[in-house]
């Protein structure tokens, strides 16, 4: 499972704490993180159980090497 800790924002990288802060902000920008490889949108994860904090994909790309592997 891909492990995507930094996304873009605004055409600028962003890592995973500092995506969870502004989603937690409740800022309107949040809808727009999107991931490094393709371009689509992505969503932060705080970490819990046994995954680290990530983002995911909001619809899973197959063409994208960062996107989860279907269950």
């Amino acid at each position: 499972m891909a492990k995507m800790t930094v996304c873009i924002l605004n055409s600028k990288s962003i890592d995973i704490n500092e995506a969870i802060d502004i989603k937690d902000s409740g800022s309107k920008v949040a809808a727009d993180f999107r991931c490094t490889e393709c371009n689509k949108p992505v969503r932060p994860h705080r970490a819990g159980g046994h995954a680290a904090a990530h983002f995911e994909h909001l619809e899973r790309n197959p063409n994208c090497s960062q996107s989860h592997v279907a269950r």
